[in-house]
């Protein structure tokens, strides 16, 4: 599995141009914060018939369900985390 990112080349002409665009679209820019894999993006890019925003929807939905599937924490109330609100949020 791979993740790459290049900011310089976004478009629709070129399947890298497309996972690019797709990426940008959906945040997964920062390769500190890994969302999806590259094979993951260019999945969604055939089931969608190369379309770039039917396949950021399409990602996006991927990425909300995976917070879905993770509970809010909360430790000692000192510290929450609240993958729900992630989960919203892509889902939006």
């Amino acid at each position: 599995m791979s993740w790459s990112y290049d900011e310089t080349n976004l478009g629709t002409d070129t399947a890298a141009g497309r996972l690019n665009s797709v990426r940008l679209l959906v945040g997964d820019a920062d390769t500190t914060d890994q969302q999806v894999q590259d094979e993951e993006i260019t999945f969604a890019l055939t089931q969608t018939g190369d379309n770039i925003y039917s396949a950021g929807s399409y990602v996006a939905n991927l990425i909300a369900s995976k917070y879905s599937r993770r509970v809010t924490t909360e430790l000692d109330g000192a510290l929450s985390v609240e993958y729900s609100d992630l989960a919203k949020q892509y889902r939006q």
